[in-house]
Parts: C-alpha cells; structure tokens; sequence
C-alpha cells in the first residue's frame, strides 16, 4: 500500500551528493635556467662569500705569494699560506685575553647600564 502524498508538506527531492571533483596536483614550476642555478646566491651567501675572500685573501697577501714571479712553486706557496695560517691561530691563542679584555672594558659597562635602563620595561 502506498500513502497519497501530504499536500502540507513540500515535496523534498534527494540528490545524490556529487563526487568530489579528482585532486589536482599543484602545477610544477618551470626548471630554472643553468645559470640561476649555477650562481644564483642569497644577499647573505653574498656577504659569506666577501667574506671568505677577504679572509683567503689576507693569508695569500700575508705569505707574500706573487703568480707572475716566474719561481712559482704551487706547493711551496701552499705549504706558506698553511704555516702562516697555523701561526696566526697561535698568536691568536695566544693573545686572546688581550682583545677579550679591551673589549670587555667597553662593552660590560654599557651593557650593565642598559640593562638599569631597561629594566622598568622588562617583564
């Protein structure tokens, strides 16, 4: 037996629920080109890099090496940049304290005032 429909209610129609539509993986970006690639560098790589120059620099200068001097001996003036290298870490070590201190002398003092100053504002 089936029932008449009531005329007081509004007749409800069920759709089926569409199907989601199918994932779209995200489009790939263009391959870079081979010298972006190749040399494409950050602003702070830049300064990493001056800076390594200036430091492999200073030991070439510091060893005296000359490349149009027609005695050029590669692993002479290699073995010279290493012991001027391994030098300067000595002296480095040992004088440490000296800088170190210097510095301390100006910086500590600033550093307790700023920390007086700054203390009302710090929770």
């Amino acid at each position: 037996m089936s029932t008449p429909p009531n005329p007081e209610l509004p007749e409800v129609k069920v759709e089926p629920i569409p199907e989601a539509p199918p994932s779209r993986t995200p489009a790939k970006a263009p391959p870079r080109p081979l010298l972006v690639r190749l040399f494409g560098i950050s602003v702070w790589g830049s300064l990493k890099l001056l800076g390594l120059c200036i430091l492999v620099g200073f030991f070439v200068l510091a060893s005296q090496f000359n490349p149009a001097n027609p005695d050029v001996n590669m692993g002479a003036a290699i073995a010279n940049v290493a012991n001027t290298a391994v030098a300067a870490l000595g002296w480095a070590v040992r004088n440490f304290w000296k800088p170190a201190l210097a510095g301390a002398a100006v910086v500590m003092p600033v550093w307790v005032l700023w920390r007086l100053v700054s203390l009302p504002f710090r929770k």
